[in-house]
């Protein structure tokens, strides 16, 4: 069966867009192609999605256009050309991705959707809001958005057209032949409260990781490396204060709770730095800004003691997971998918949204009890290994497409 995978990059989000995994889908009667706005990897496993004179360029002045006109993912009309290319002819199945980046238009998949059996992951609500990625806390997606009282959210509108945008989406879901996939329960749960989506079959199938690559390392090797100080308590953390959805300044608040915790506390963090200068002589502070370098990763999760991923708001958390396949306890907020993916209170700990002195009681509770952090982390192993294999993931995509394909087929026969 030749699936054709649909999304905008291949080696970003390769973890979550199947590029990852390709190889083990072949293992299970699935050759997997991708077509990607950017492709990075010359694997000839993917290509470019649109091979157009210009259309980059035609593409960067549409998303302007949009911008002005508070609208997105509407305008680039050579996803109509996708029928063209002979990856999409070939296909026995489609399945979308994140195609809402400023590269796609929506409104082609109605017409798409006929074309081919057809299965659309949805990676975050954005899908069911008036344009928001994140809804974060405000309701109205339930009632068809309008009134915004965050039009700066990701993706920005300069006036308020959530409503219009509302009814557009909801339009395209109900004329589009699709299978909805999500990551976790609530991403489930608010899939099916959505009046977007509604009446939409949708299937959850958990990411899954490498686990003979993320598994429990040498501590003081990692620390080595990483340059830790002798007999520290070591908090793992990625540093994203430019997002209002990774929650790292409910961290810093926090952190300034624990001056006098009692134990020497290092804490290393990943994508940014130069935010947390005024713990420099408190404790230990290592930054590492974005990493690219996977080993590098893996250091972070080995060296640490714990790792706090204060999302107010996650559809899935691939980073609990690597950090509990590491054999490592992970905190959390209620509210968000990351409570169900690190199945708290048994494994994860989780507390109260947004609630600093809870986070900073957490994060004492598991600096002074290392059994404590013992225990959670043999069972983070062991959920990992229980739901978040890589080959456990490809197994289900491949029966969800075969099944899905099934379906189309016995529906098109029975068709006068």
């Amino acid at each position: 069966m030749k699936v054709l995978q649909i999304n905008s990059s291949d080696v970003l989000g390769s973890r979550f867009n199947g590029f990852d995994i390709r190889g083990l889908l072949a293992d299970e009667g699935i050759t997997s192609h991708h077509l990607v706005w950017n492709k990075l990897s010359k694997d000839p496993a993917s290509s470019h999605l649109f091979p157009i004179p210009l259309s980059r360029q035609a593409t960067a002045v549409l998303n302007r256009v949009e911008s002005a006109l508070s609208i997105h993912a509407r305008l680039q009309l050579q996803s109509f050309t996708l029928p063209l290319h002979r990856r999409f002819r070939e296909a026995n199945l489609v399945h979308y991705h994140i195609v809402h980046d400023g590269y796609f238009s929506l409104s082609a998949l109605p017409w798409l959707s006929r074309l081919k059996p057809t299965i659309w992951t949805v990676h975050d609500p954005w899908v069911m809001t008036g344009h928001c990625i994140y809804p974060v806390g405000c309701e109205r997606w339930r009632i068809g958005c309008g009134a915004c009282p965050r039009l700066d959210l990701p993706f920005l509108m300069h006036r308020d057209r959530t409503a219009q945008d509302f009814q557009w989406k909801r339009n395209i879901l109900r004329r589009m032949d699709v299978d909805l996939v999500v990551a976790s329960d609530s991403m489930r749960l608010m899939t099916e409260q959505s009046p977007i989506a509604q009446g939409k079959s949708v299937h959850v199938v958990p990411f899954g990781i490498n686990l003979q690559k993320f598994k429990p390392g040498d501590a003081a090797a990692a620390r080595k490396r990483l340059g830790v100080s002798p007999h520290r308590v070591v908090i793992s953390v990625r540093a994203f204060p430019m997002s209002p959805f990774k929650g790292f300044d409910y961290f810093i608040d926090a952190l300034r709770q624990l001056d006098a915790i009692g134990v020497p506390l290092a804490i290393i963090t990943t994508h940014s730095k130069g935010h947390l200068n005024e713990f420099i002589g408190k404790h230990q502070v290592i930054e590492l800004g974005w990493v690219n370098d996977e080993n590098v990763m893996l250091d972070t999760y080995h060296a640490a003691d714990m790792f706090v991923m204060p999302s107010p708001t996650e559809a899935f958390g691939m980073m609990a997971i690597e950090a509990m396949a590491c054999g490592k306890p992970v905190i959390v907020f209620d509210g968000t998918s990351l409570p169900e993916v690190t199945d708290a209170p048994r494994v994860g700990v989780a507390v109260p949204n947004r609630n600093v002195d809870a986070l900073a009681d957490a994060i004492r509770m598991l600096a002074l009890n290392k059994d404590e952090r013992t225990r959670r982390g043999l069972a983070g192993r062991a959920l990992a290994e229980q739901l978040y294999d890589e080959r456990v993931f490809a197994r289900r995509l491949a029966e969800l497409y075969q099944s899905v394909a099934l379906a189309r087929k016995d529906s098109s026969e029975q068709r006068p």
